[in-house]
């Protein structure tokens, strides 16, 4: 997932962060609210983690602005442990609320309960460059062309379109693809993603995966170079 992490806390905001990177996300920090609003229209986020007690602002006010302009989930932060502070974030927007102290793990638990619900309400197909993804009808075209594509390789181009160019880790596809089956190593996502390579180059996409090393993969713009 990408993830937009609100915390002005340095300890908490270090250890979400290196937390969540360790897990395959891509995270980015900001410390005040002031950027909120801006990255949120400039960036494609999968969730947002909101500190409410921020520096410049409350939290609760940048959710409610959040939400006048987009639709992306939030998951709230907080100290604020009182059944009133939980209701005041319900009522802001927020689709979730962790109080602090929490449980690294119970994070990432809430974390694939978001992923699942944004998966569920994605029926629309996801255009990137001259890609186009249909979940629901399970199929992917080039510039209108259908690109044949077995299942799990279908599964693969949807994160990837659905990340648009943001990097995505290795764990979070194999998360993503086949769940909890527990022989699924690099190696066979390895050999997916070089299938997957050949059958976007056979459709003529402008479109490649690139491989970044120690993080993951992404589309990026395909050089003259690059193989066909």
């Amino acid at each position: 997932m990408n993830i937009l992490l609100v915390e002005d806390d340095a300890g908490i905001g270090r250890f979400v962060n290196r937390g969540l990177a360790a897990r395959g996300h891509q995270v980015a920090w900001e410390r005040t609210a002031a950027r909120v609003h801006t990255l949120a229209a400039t960036r494609r986020f999968d969730a947002v983690l909101l500190d409410l007690g921020l520096p410049d602002g409350d939290g609760l006010e940048v959710c409610r602005k959040l939400r006048e302009t987009d639709s992306i989930p939030v998951l709230m932060l907080t100290a604020r442990d009182q059944l009133q502070d939980r209701l005041d974030g319900f009522d802001a927007g927020a689709d979730d609320y962790l109080a602090k102290p929490f449980a690294f793990e119970e994070l990432v638990a809430r974390l694939r309960v978001i992923e699942r619900r944004v998966a569920e309400r994605a029926p629309e197909p996801l255009r990137l460059g001259d890609l186009t993804v249909d979940p629901v009808q399970r199929e992917a075209r080039c510039v209108g062309r259908p690109i044949p594509l077995g299942g799990k390789a279908f599964d693969l181009l949807f994160q990837l379109v659905r990340s648009k160019h943001g990097i995505i880790g290795r764990q979070c596809l194999i998360d993503a693809i086949w769940g909890g089956e527990a022989d699924v190593t690099d190696n066979v996502l390895d050999v997916h993603i070089g299938s997957l390579r050949r059958r976007l180059a056979a459709a003529g996409t402008l479109l490649a995966i690139e491989t970044v090393r120690g993080q993951g993969f992404r589309l990026a713009w395909r050089t003259e170079t690059d193989p066909r």
